[in-house]
């Protein structure tokens, strides 16, 4: 029981920290800081920060998770109501852009500088993103019962459509200009090539 209270307190700390973090990620980015300026930041010790994160590589990857998960909850809660599978393809989309257009200081060193990055952070043991995926392929197996898709495991088209709309936001951070795709022609892009032919 004490183990249990104390992993409790511990994720409190962490997720009171990274909520902190987020924001000045955000504003300064993540290499112009050391964890000195975040301890200072967070109104923590340098060890205690250390203690929650042990690297500061570590602390960007909770980041990301912390960010995964919210974006999650942004998007269940954005979706509620939306009976139209095609409608709530574009919602994802519109969220995943906007999401990473406003974090763009806190990322792009970071993603730019590893070309492995997101597949990185697609294999960690915590599976931040599985939530949205399983998400993803309800939609498309809906999808699949109104307009037949050639792939029958909606699992794996979740991460196809994952890594496809994530294939733009790679190259706005690379090319710069703005990510203003417009999200329904997205969306039919993937799945004129997802469709099951007639011949």
């Amino acid at each position: 029981m004490k183990e249990l209270i104390r992993e409790k307190v511990i994720e409190t700390k962490k997720s009171l920290v990274l909520q902190k973090v987020s924001e000045y990620f955000e504003e300064v980015g993540f290499d112009n800081v050391k964890m000195q300026d975040i301890a200072e930041h967070t109104g923590l010790s340098v060890g205690a920060l250390y203690n929650l994160f042990p690297s500061k590589d570590e602390l960007f990857f909770e980041y990301i998770e912390y960010q995964i998960k919210r974006f999650h909850e942004e998007l269940i809660s954005a979706s509620t109501g939306i009976d139209d599978p095609r409608e709530a393809l574009e919602k994802f989309v519109e969220l995943k852009f906007s999401a990473f257009a406003s974090k763009k200081e806190a990322i792009e060193h970071p993603v730019v500088g590893d070309p492995l990055f997101f597949l990185k952070m697609n294999t960690r043991k915590s599976e931040p993103a599985a939530p949205i995926y399983l998400y993803l392929s309800e939609i498309f197996a809906r999808l699949d019962a109104s307009e037949p898709l050639k792939n029958k495991d909606h699992l794996k088209t979740a991460y196809l459509f994952n890594a496809y709309t994530t294939g733009f936001i790679e190259y706005w951070l690379n090319s710069g200009g703005e990510l203003d795709e417009d999200a329904s022609e997205v969306v039919d892009i993937f799945l004129s090539g997802m469709r099951r032919g007639d011949g």
